[in-house]
């Protein structure tokens, strides 16, 4: 009977009521909602953007917010390499801002020189590689990891003996960020790498992050004086210019003059007296000192690279006039040089306002800028789908948590399809003495959470020697007093003429239960199936605690392993990803299930 009478409901204060009913409702309905919209919100998201608290994330329709995030990305979440790089004081990714206008002349001049300048591979980072904390996967990581793979034929045996790197499997293959304007940096003579350096000769101009010297000159003034940095060409007598290049800047950027072979020579006699003794390090075969030239290779490790850097450290052994500079700013400028004969002309062709060519920065900045707004769909699609792109490869590359979850899910099911009815089906035909104190029993079970009798079950599976088995994961929801309770309602309300019947033609017991009654009963048994399933699929603590080998874990204890090192970003995408089996279930099998629920209660 409802609660306002029918011929009550036309009138304002019926309405009013009714009204308060639906706004009440609506509003519990938002509370639910709006928080699942905002992890699906922040499953699109990256560091730039997580603590916006937006149902569409703001990079779909902004191209500002879209530009910061690809800067983020570019660079990998670093910062200070942004910083460097693009001479720009901001504060954090939020707080950048696109480049000012400029002319079209200016990304073809950049893209020109870079076909004839003909720079090392040394001279640029790799952009969108591994961030600094490992917490999100990058294009460009897996752009090497697919490298490596086919130049393995997709052997994980073969990468381990060719290049002699124990990675548990191909998720963990990555390349380790670079420091190329660092002294300190040297790279070593591993076979991964030398991949590496052919994989990052391949990688497009926009995938690239040129080393900018001025940049780490700027940092190096700034830690070491309160005095603004200039460009380097013109610090060539400051003391910050001599400190910078003796101490801090890559040698690989450092040339000398041939005027200081003497010096050089000098020096190697000083150190090591005898030529014999060099030749047995340097692996050589020089007959005297004064034939030993200065390093050709700059960037690997080695001993003739730390003679160098040793002999460019002394200023009383190798004065700075024997000093200069090979960059990619300076390299640019010359060209700039070259081509326009006036920086009033480069102001013109490029839409600037430089006072001097000397002070012209490399156009990384606007090529991202004109790359950005020429890719913003493919950017949106790859920024919106990356996260979920990383918890899938997690789970098909590492370890085998799907399979484990689909046989687990499976044997659950069949278990519960075939053990509940069984003892459901003995308590509803037959007289037991004990009916009622039985079914008190499975109904008390319900009163206890699993986690009561964690402990218990560990201790007796492991003296029964199932630990790291299915049989583990099965035997202790195998029997299920809530679903035995309501399965024996459901027989009760079958007609015992059916079973009267069955008994005249000669029909035994198993023929009565597996086809009068289990055929009968399949609108509770999906809602027993669907218990069983979902029990299994988000089992977790039982999973990890019961099968503590690698092996035997589902998906659910690998998506938490994934959340201890992922973004937060990454666990909403893994915790939507495992909730879309649930819903699929609860969506295709609705029905059956509210047949399940509503016709025992009609019988």
């Amino acid at each position: 009977m409802p609660i306002i009478l029918q011929t009550e409901q036309k009138h304002w204060t019926s309405r009013f009521i009714h009204g308060v009913m639906y706004a009440i409702l609506c509003l519990g309905a938002a509370t639910m909602v709006y928080p699942f919209l905002l992890m699906v919100s922040g499953s699109l998201k990256s560091r730039v953007d997580a603590n916006d608290f937006d149902i569409i994330p703001r990079y779909f329709f902004d191209l500002e917010q879209l530009y910061r995030k690809q800067q983020e990305s570019k660079y990998s979440e670093n910062l200070q390499s942004y910083i460097q790089t693009t001479h720009d004081d901001a504060l954090n990714f939020k707080t950048i801002r696109r480049p000012a206008p400029f002319k079209q002349a200016l990304l073809s001049d950049w893209r020109l020189f870079l076909d004839q300048a003909d720079m090392p591979v040394s001279w640029f980072l790799t952009g969108y590689g591994p961030t600094l904390d490992g917490k999100i996967i990058q294009k460009n990581e897996r752009s090497f990891r697919d490298f490596i793979k086919q130049k393995c034929d997709n052997d994980l045996a073969q990468f381990r003996l060719e290049f002699n790197e124990p990675i548990e499997n191909w998720f963990f293959l990555k390349f380790q960020p670079e420091r190329l304007a660092d002294r300190k940096y040297q790279l070593s003579q591993t076979p991964l790498m030398s991949a590496f350096y052919g994989f990052k000769n391949s990688l497009p101009v926009e995938d690239r992050i040129y080393v900018s010297c001025d940049g780490a000159y700027a940092r190096f003034v700034k830690l070491n004086s309160r005095r603004t940095a200039k460009a380097l060409v013109r610090q060539s007598t400051s003391t910050e210019w001599q400190g910078f290049v003796r101490t801090a800047l890559h040698p690989q950027f450092i040339q000398i003059q041939a005027e200081a072979m003497p010096r050089w020579s000098a020096f190697l006699k000083t150190k090591y007296g005898q030529v014999e003794n060099l030749n047995k390090l340097y692996r050589s075969d020089f007959d005297d000192f004064t034939g030993v030239p200065f390093p050709a290779d700059k960037v690997h490790a080695s001993a003739a690279l730390t003679d160098y850097i040793l002999f460019l450290s002394d200023p009383d052994i190798l004065p700075a006039g024997h000093i200069y500079l090979d960059t990619p700013e300076l390299r640019w400028r010359e060209f700039l040089a070259d081509r326009y004969r006036t920086v009033s002309d480069l102001n013109d062709a490029h839409g600037r306002t430089y006072t001097s060519i000397a002070e012209v920065p490399m156009p990384q900045r606007e090529l991202d800028d004109a790359f950005c707004a020429e890719n913003s769909g493919g950017l949106r699609m790859r920024y919106a789908t990356r996260n979920f792109h990383m918890v899938l490869e997690y789970i098909l590359l590492y370890g085998r948590g799907l399979w484990n979850t689909v046989v687990y899910c499976i044997l659950a099911i069949v278990l519960a399809l075939v053990v509940n009815p069984l003892a459901a089906y003995a308590l509803s035909r037959f007289d037991l003495p004990s009916e009622y104190k039985i079914l008190l029993f499975l109904i008390a079970t319900m009163a206890f959470p699993g986690v009561v009798t964690m402990i218990p079950n560990f201790l007796l599976l492991r003296d029964l020697g199932m630990l790291n088995t299915f049989a583990a994961l099965l035997l202790p929801g195998m029997a299920n007093g809530y679903s035995i309770f309501l399965l024996k309602g459901f027989f009760d309300s079958l007609p015992r003429e059916l079973f009267e019947a069955a008994d005249i033609d000669g029909a035994n017991e198993w023929q009565k239960f597996w086809i009068i009654t289990m055929n009968l009963s399949k609108p509770i048994l999906a809602v027993i199936a669907l218990g069983a399933f979902n029990g299994a699929y988000t089992n977790f603590m039982y999973a990890f605690i019961l099968c503590q080998d690698r092996e035997m874990w589902t998906m659910m204890v690998w998506l938490y392993q994934l959340q201890q090192f992922s973004a937060q970003s990454v666990v909403f995408a893994s915790l939507l990803i495992a909730a879309i089996p649930t819903l699929l279930v609860f969506v295709l099998c609705q029905n059956v299930i509210i047949r399940g629920i509503v016709v025992p209660t009609e019988k």
